[in-house]
């Protein structure tokens, strides 16, 4: 039998190569990242193939499966069943089937871009962050990328994503704002947490990086990245890569802190929260996120 996917070609033509996710806090510069990777003649990164939605429906499944077949073996066929419960092995086969199926798409998307045979594939996505111990059980052999922002301003870039024409700290918008900022601290704190945990307990398979960081120097950071990867980290091919995803380009000919809220690309700077938070803003932010915020170096 002939799988769809062809599941045999795609193992041959990633045979050699390394994969690796990207994942972070939603506007923590994850997508600027990915196409700086994938502007590399050595890497192919994708972005987002949204397998985690997949993943957390798999195991709703997976039990209602199990409790039909139960349901049966039990009625009829007794000590006489063939089928067995699934389990997570079957369910982690799943998932790798699916990655390599998403992976075999960023190859073949980078093959017309002339990059017949990259020697790292990965995909993006912010989604990563949710299930991260479950990935690492599915995928033990990826590298994973984890991008860091001060949470206040993936909040407030998060906000005008969402609602480009609402200045948060209006009368009519206030109240909204103020109910979303202690659930989004949370989540930042808490992924904050994840990062370092499985950064301990993985040592040289992830790499951590700044939004700030890539602001400040992104040739620098993005030369130690490469050179992480074991790829060409060369002054001239790290110079293009920045280049070609500056700010200016991606945003169409802006300079970074001229902001345009309909835009994906909204304003390029580090410290914005200071524009959009007031002092009861922070108090609640920093309530739930403050030692957070500070073990990674962020003032509050």
């Amino acid at each position: 039998m002939k799988l769809l996917s062809e599941t045999e070609a795609l193992q041959g033509l990633l045979a050699g190569t390394g994969s690796f996710i990207v994942t972070g806090v939603t506007k923590s510069g994850t997508t600027w990242l990915q196409r700086m990777l994938d502007s590399h003649p050595e890497i192919a990164c994708g972005g987002e193939s949204k397998l985690n939605a997949f993943l957390t429906q798999l195991g709703p499944a997976l039990r209602a499966y199990n409790e039909a077949l139960t349901k049966t073996n039990d009625k009829i066929y007794k000590e006489a069943a063939v089928y067995q419960p699934l389990g997570q092995t079957q369910a982690v086969a799943v998932m790798q089937y699916l990655f390599l199926d998403r992976l075999g798409a960023v190859q073949r998307h980078a093959a017309t871009a002339g990059k017949t045979a990259p020697k790292w594939i990965g995909d993006k996505d912010p989604d990563y962050k949710r299930e991260l111990a479950s990935w690492r059980r599915i995928l033990p052999e990826a590298r994973v990328v984890s991008t860091t922002r001060d949470g206040r301003d993936c909040f407030v870039s998060l906000w005008f994503h969402l609602y480009p024409d609402r200045e948060p700290l209006a009368e009519e918008n206030r109240a909204d704002f103020l109910a979303r900022i202690q659930g989004h601290a949370a989540t930042w704190r808490d992924t904050m947490a994840k990062f370092r945990k499985d950064d301990a307990e993985h040592p040289g398979r992830h790499f951590a990086i700044r939004y700030e960081s890539l602001l400040d120097d992104a040739q620098g950071e993005m030369r130690k990245l490469f050179q992480w990867f074991g790829c060409d980290a060369s002054a001239a091919t790290v110079s293009k890569v920045v280049e070609q995803n500056a700010f200016s380009v991606a945003s169409g000919g802006r300079r970074p802190g001229e902001a345009d809220p309909t835009s994906f690309v909204r304003k390029g700077i580090a410290g914005d929260w200071k524009n959009h938070f007031d002092e009861e803003c922070n108090r609640l932010y920093c309530e739930i996120a403050g030692e957070a915020l500070t073990a990674a170096g962020y003032e509050v």
